[in-house]
């Protein structure tokens, strides 16, 4: 998926979170994007990679939807990204939505045709249906994009959202977009 597919379904997890309890600071918001993200440090040419100091060394010793698209790494760069983050914050929090973020990568990338094999102890390696930079990919981009707009919104407004589901419906379908509206026109 790419890269923006990816933040999608970070922040969407990490929304549910929040209904469940977890807080909703944007802070945190931005830490399971990240979260979702870092999977892909694997990846010469990934998002990530290209962003982070030192990103391309990784793909070198790896090979990419390999060791990093496990659930064994999803817990060890988690503990190593969130024990940073506890020590500077004090918050546990930005741990569990880096894990939500990076977990929601690891789903994601289970949908393609290619799948992930989710553990290196493990054959599973369940695929999907959805080609990477295709229409399809487009389709869950703006089904994912339009239900985190409006997970957002209710979790902002409950009320005023539960008043005027229509409102917020179309809302959100505008919002979601002039957000992606962009990357759908490259997809093939």
């Amino acid at each position: 998926m790419m890269w923006y597919t990816h933040v999608v379904f970070g922040v969407f997890f990490y929304l549910v979170a929040v209904l469940l309890g977890a807080p909703a600071w944007p802070l945190l918001i931005g830490m399971a994007a990240f979260g979702a993200l870092m999977p892909d440090i694997d990846h010469p040419k990934s998002f990530i990679s290209t962003k982070l100091p030192g990103g391309t060394v990784m793909p070198r010793f790896v090979e990419h939807r390999g060791a990093t698209h496990t659930v064994e790494a999803a817990l060890l760069i988690t503990a190593l990204v969130g024990g940073i983050a506890y020590w500077i914050t004090g918050s546990y929090w930005f741990e569990v939505a880096f894990f939500i973020g990076y977990i929601s990568h690891l789903f994601a990338d289970t949908l393609t045709v290619s799948g992930i094999k989710w553990s290196l102890l493990s054959n599973f390696h369940p695929r999907g249906k959805i080609r990477t930079g295709t229409r399809s990919e487009g389709l869950v981009l703006i089904l994912m994009t339009f239900a985190t707009i409006v997970l957002g919104i209710y979790i902002a407004l409950p009320e005023e959202t539960s008043k005027n589901l229509g409102w917020v419906m179309l809302i959100a379908l505008i919002a979601t977009f002039a957000v992606i509206g962009e990357k759908l026109k490259r997809l093939r």
